[in-house]
């Protein structure tokens, strides 16, 4: 990718004129929809290992097999379809069909008087609401790619991204309210109306993006012996600096995942400290999450993306590592601070790194960073099932901590594109 240098007398003498663009109306409407859509996940996501817990009594392997099929389900309709919208399906329409998919199975998990049920329900239906998230993403670059400076495209992806962590300030607390308030059905048929009506706004609020239609390129056979060329961003193929960061990301995301699982049962079994406060450990996240996330993009102007992700990754082992060994509700918040630098850095700039590297395909790459959650929330939820289960919840974090410093050491093989 082209880095930017520092800044120089060269530079608009008017900075803030010139980011006045990432102001106007269509891309506010994009910063809107991101949000409501993060406020969806932030409130169903968080509260539904409790609601599996509670309503169904099952042990933690039978809750990672719940995680694991949810996510394996997710990763596969999210790579789909990424493929499909960047051949020239309308990532308006699936954005819209992907939040229909979470009104019905917010639904579904209401009614659902078995655990299978509910699981069923998951895998087949509320993992088609993954597409959207990538596809909002999708269409964010697009639509910053034509109307932005190209060293503004970062703090644009950086804002949409800050605007989707922004809704787990008040999700999760609010998700938490709500289900002890109204009950976990009330709760989840309260969300069922709230996805059919964001994906009725976003149908028509979000901004419409000329696509550009990207043949394939021909693969030439130059001299006798030599190899083929080809071009890996048109046709498709992942490159292996892409691959290394995405073991290493899916790793981050596979003990982040497990971290957000377990923390409830973290509190009420270790700690003694009442379940509902997860939502205010992760709110705190959320809030700190903004400003770092606002600087990232800032900084990935300026500076190589991945040294920046790296930090984000540091951060993540610092936290995991610090939650194994707190005892109180106020060391769990500090501890925040770390959780805000990994989000902000690794998933706030991931999914810019991961487009930067097939750039003709953002469908795709977004896809792809999407799939890193996916396959993340897999191993997640087998740490819960295998560790959780053989050692409690607590030295899950000990086994957290040692899976991060892998994903350090491999982003430090990984190279500045």
């Amino acid at each position: 990718m082209t880095h930017f240098p520092l800044p120089r007398l060269t530079e608009p003498a008017h900075p803030v004129k010139h980011y006045l663009p990432l102001l106007q109306p269509a891309a506010l409407l994009t910063y809107l929809m991101s949000f409501l859509i993060g406020s969806l996940y932030a409130q169903t996501l968080p509260t539904l290992s409790v609601y599996i817990v509670e309503r169904y009594q099952i042990t933690p392997f039978y809750l990672g097999v719940f995680f694991v099929s949810l996510a394996a389900s997710a990763m596969t309709v999210s790579q789909i379809v990424g493929v499909l919208s960047d051949k020239g399906m309308s990532r308006l329409w699936l954005i819209f069909a992907g939040m229909v998919a979470g009104a019905l199975a917010c639904a579904g998990f209401a009614l659902s008087a078995h655990y299978w049920q509910a699981l069923a329900c998951g895998v087949f239906i509320y993992s088609f609401s993954a597409m959207t998230l990538p596809q909002i993403m999708a269409q964010g670059r697009e639509y910053a790619d034509q109307h932005f400076a190209a060293q503004q495209v970062p703090l644009f992806n950086a804002i949409l991204r800050a605007s989707f962590a922004l809704a787990w300030v008040a999700g999760p607390p609010i998700g938490f309210y709500f289900q002890h308030t109204l009950g976990s059905i009330n709760h989840y048929l309260s969300l069922s109306i709230a996805y059919l009506g964001v994906g009725i706004m976003a149908w028509f609020l979000l901004p419409k993006v000329q696509r550009a239609k990207v043949k394939p390129s021909k693969v030439q056979a130059p001299n006798v012996g030599a190899p083929p060329v080809s071009d890996d961003n048109h046709s498709g193929r992942i490159p292996f600096n892409l691959k290394l960061g995405f073991v290493a990301c899916a790793i981050l995301f596979g003990v982040n995942h497990s971290y957000i699982i377990a923390l409830p049962q973290l509190l009420e079994q270790h700690l003694h400290i009442p379940i509902y406060n997860t939502g205010y450990i992760l709110g705190a996240a959320a809030a700190l999450e903004i400003p770092i996330m606002l600087l990232g993009g800032w900084l990935a102007a300026r500076l190589p993306v991945l040294p920046l992700v790296r930090i984000g990754a540091a951060a993540a082992a610092s936290l995991y590592l610090g939650v194994w060994l707190a005892n109180s509700l106020w060391q769990l918040i500090a501890l925040q601070i770390f959780n805000a630098v990994f989000i902000g850095f690794v998933a706030g700039l991931g999914m810019t790194w991961f487009q930067d590297q097939m750039p003709h395909l953002t469908g795709t790459a977004s896809s792809l960073f999407s799939n890193v959650i996916n396959l993340g929330n897999i191993l997640g939820s087998l740490l819960i099932g295998l560790i959780a289960a053989w050692i409690g919840y607590q030295h899950l974090y000990l086994a957290n901590t040692l899976c991060a410093l892998i994903a350090v050491a491999l982003l430090f093989f990984c190279k500045n594109k």
